[in-house]
């Protein structure tokens, strides 16, 4: 994602801008599959009340039951499973958005060296590997991106050694005047009386192990959009509440009520027939839903960048939800009135009433004495 990103920003010369068109990208190449989605989820909801009749005709014949309910999704075309395909595939698209997020050009990136520090008397266990850092990325001013690592990589140096840290690029070019930041992990007995100047020189005095850390700089950490101070600023908790962290706030809550609105815009109205337990748990849902997903955001801290990419995406997605819902979905077939039709589900005859029965007896009765005593007419006129 990162050079897709560079490559808009380069154009628009505003990451802040790079980031909304990123995501205007992503939700129109997910677009068919949320489609699909929100189709089968809009029949889904109609279908409810034809389900649970269905359920309850064959609620004695759990065979039957399975058979006409796959009759059923088939003739309505609906896939059962079709509302989690789509989030399935986008969870590396997610994934690998909020990696480019959380590290540069938007956040600093921490490159670790570990330092194992030994008595002379240890001399012979000195070892230094080449690189460390596995190719981090680096974006530079000019939007251009590089790989980087720090040399030397993890070693082990005698009590009283110096090491001289530096960084290169193995992929792309380094600007002229790049400087990391460097810095020892920890303080005081965790550090064994180690120093690391600005330019990498190090000095270890004393046997233990240390931890280097090369801070590569996220360029775009402190830019600025619109009420935005910062995209690559990180706050939670408390913190929020401070008035330089209020756009981070804002942006929290606001994820909120998009979330809401993107959710309301799937609730279709009550079918008739639909089971009352079933609606009334959507829509708690629907209510508590957003509410615990944003407050769950106060606590994770997650650059303002990711929060605006996530704000545009459930705007977007809103519009989506409206253009799609806005046709009615079609009529639902009924399986239970071809089966009947076809003879597949026996319909019990109904017992005629008492009265009925009695006078149908004894029509009968008086019917076959009048055969009878006609017989007899006959049998005398011819005598």
């Amino acid at each position: 994602m990162i050079p897709v990103m560079q490559w808009i920003a380069e154009q628009c010369h505003s990451y802040g801008w790079a980031i909304v068109l990123l995501t205007i990208l992503v939700r129109a190449l997910v677009y068919p599959l949320v489609a699909s989605s929100t189709r089968s989820m809009q029949r889904m909801s109609q279908m409810q009340p034809q389900l649970k009749a269905i359920q309850e005709r064959y609620k004695n014949d759990p065979e039957m039951f399975q058979k006409k309910a796959m009759e059923f999704y088939q003739k309505n075309k609906i896939n059962p499973m079709g509302g989690c395909l789509p989030t399935l595939v986008q969870l590396p698209i997610l994934f690998a958005l909020f990696a480019a997020f959380t590290g540069p050009p938007f956040g600093d990136k921490v490159i670790p060296v570990k330092v194992k520090v030994v008595a002379q008397a240890e001399a012979s266990k000195a070892t230094r590997a080449e690189t460390s850092g596995g190719n981090s990325p680096y974006v530079a001013p000019d939007h251009r991106l590089a790989k980087l690592v720090v040399f030397p990589g993890d070693s082990t140096v005698v009590a009283g050694g110096t090491v001289d840290f530096g960084v290169r690029a193995v992929e792309g070019a380094l600007p002229l005047d790049f400087r990391p930041t460097w810095r020892l992990k920890g303080a005081g007995k965790d550090i064994h009386g180690a120093s690391i100047d600005d330019k990498g020189h190090a000095v270890f005095p004393e046997t233990g192990e240390v931890t280097v850390e090369c801070v590569v700089p996220g360029i775009a950490k402190n830019e600025s959009f619109g009420f935005i101070r910062s995209l690559g600023k990180v706050v939670s908790g408390a913190n929020l509440l401070k008035p330089e962290n209020w756009d981070n706030l804002f942006l929290i809550v606001l994820f909120g009520i998009t979330m809401f609105l993107s959710q309301k815009l799937m609730v279709q109205p009550v079918a008739p027939g639909a089971d009352p337990d079933q609606v009334a748990i959507q829509q708690q849902t629907q209510k508590t839903m957003p509410i615990a997903v944003t407050a769950m955001f106060f606590f994770i801290p997650l650059p303002s960048g990711v929060f605006l990419y996530m704000v545009v995406s459930n705007l977007i997605q809103s519009a989506q939800t409206w253009w799609i819902m806005r046709k009615p979905a079609p009529a639902v077939v009924d399986v239970l009135a071809d089966a009947g039709a076809a003879g597949g589900q026996p319909v019990a005859k109904q017992a005629a009433p008492a009265e009925v029965q009695a006078k149908t007896s004894g029509n009968g009765a008086g019917g076959g004495g009048g055969k009878k005593s006609s017989g007899k007419r006959k049998s005398k006129k011819k005598k």
